[in-house]
């Protein structure tokens, strides 16, 4: 997934969670709760996608057998 896919999908996810959470009364604030909800998710979206960008560190997949 590129990264604009997995911000905007934080985004999203984040202001759903911000409006669930206003609408079961953590909020007084119903706009509020959702900005904030989606300034959450975008954070997380763009921590994924610095994550997945990375090259994992080269390992040895093959076993070599040992020698007596």
């Amino acid at each position: 997934m590129s990264g604009a896919t997995l911000i905007s999908r934080g985004i999203l996810i984040g202001g759903s969670v911000g409006i669930l959470a206003a609408l079961a009364g953590f909020s007084d604030s119903l706009p509020k709760s959702f900005g904030l909800g989606m300034a959450a998710g975008f954070l997380a979206g763009l921590t994924l996608s610095l994550r997945q960008n990375k090259k994992p560190a080269a390992r040895m997949t093959e076993k070599h057998d040992e020698q007596d």
